[in-house]
């Protein structure tokens, strides 16, 4: 597809109201969205790649520009993105992380790919496991 023709079909999909979601780009198509967009762009089901060196994660600049169109992240439970040996320590380690970079986390959510997974992260069972999160989060500050 060539970029004036990619350019129209996100800006026309923002203009419909429509999110444009990049959990699933490669990241050099992130940067074009990036280029393009003129309204919020989430990653519905991303983590962090400092804390997990996945292609599937999110760098911290790309972190950044998502803050900066004013999108949101969501937390992703699968574990082959969350890192080795996962467990509900290893999500906060994520979620963490993205809070020191936006510490009031006004860009950070609840991703799970609960519905597209085959095993989630170690003592996540599904959203019965969010409340056992939140506690853990608050433990660790």
């Amino acid at each position: 597809m060539e970029k004036k023709s990619q350019d129209f079909s996100i800006k026309e999909a923002q203009r419909l109201g429509m999110l444009v979601d990049v959990s699933h780009i490669s990241d050099e198509g992130f940067w074009d969205i990036m280029d393009i967009s003129g309204a919020p762009v989430i990653a519905t089901h991303s983590n962090s790649r400092s804390v997990w060196n996945n292609s599937r994660n999110l760098t911290d600049d790309m972190f950044r520009a998502i803050c900066e169109t004013g999108g949101v992240i969501g937390i992703n439970q699968c574990r082959e993105f969350v890192g080795p040996a996962p467990d509900l320590d290893t999500i906060c380690d994520h979620v963490l992380h993205f809070l020191e970079l936006d510490p009031e986390g006004h860009h950070i959510a609840l991703g799970g790919d609960l519905d597209g997974c085959d095993h989630l992260t170690e003592g996540f069972v599904g959203v019965q496991s969010y409340p056992v999160m939140a506690e853990r989060l608050l433990a660790r500050g």
